[in-house]
């Protein structure tokens, strides 16, 4: 599994043990589809840490103040967009079954995301797997969330003591 997510490996079809069934086609499918979703969010990621490193240069000032000041702005801001696009998520969480039923279908809408009880893929990535792994998600990018959060108040009073606002 890790070596398909990682290195991009395709899997060999053998006969596991115990006559348990290997992945189907279907399955595969999926797998792969969840692949280059994966990939895609990555260089959004990457991307996003580019953006901001090159805007950081831009905002680079001889007043070093000022300069704390524009990156402590830009902490605040996009924290406190975070904070509140993942208290929505939080509250739609409740329902998490129909969350879940509902993100499938804008990431994969040709359909192949539904397994019966039993195959490999409900048997390794059962629905409690991902209803952990969406909370503990949610719970990081709010702690990340709510330190850039402080992070950026605390520059903003930095800012202002050095240039005597405050």
């Amino acid at each position: 599994m890790f070596n398909f997510f990682r290195h991009n490996q395709q899997f060999k079809e053998f006969k596991l043990k115990g006559n348990i069934n290997y992945f189907n086609e279907r399955e595969i499918n999926h797998l792969d589809d969840v692949r280059i979703l994966l990939n895609k969010i990555f260089i959004i990621f990457y991307s996003s840490i580019a953006v901001f490193v090159i805007l950081a240069l831009f905002l680079i000032d001889r007043n070093y103040p000022v300069f704390i000041k524009n990156i402590s702005l830009i902490f605040i801001i996009s924290s406190s967009t975070i904070i509140v696009f993942l208290t929505v998520l939080y509250f739609l969480a409740n329902n998490f079954g129909s969350l879940f039923d509902k993100f499938h279908l804008a990431f994969f809408p040709q359909g192949n995301w539904a397994f019966p009880e039993g195959t490999l893929i409900i048997t390794i990535f059962p629905f409690g797997f991902f209803l952990d792994f969406f909370f503990k998600l949610l719970t990081t990018s709010f702690i990340i969330s709510i330190v850039l959060l402080i992070s950026g108040i605390s520059g903003i009073i930095f800012a202002n003591k050095k240039t005597g606002k405050v």
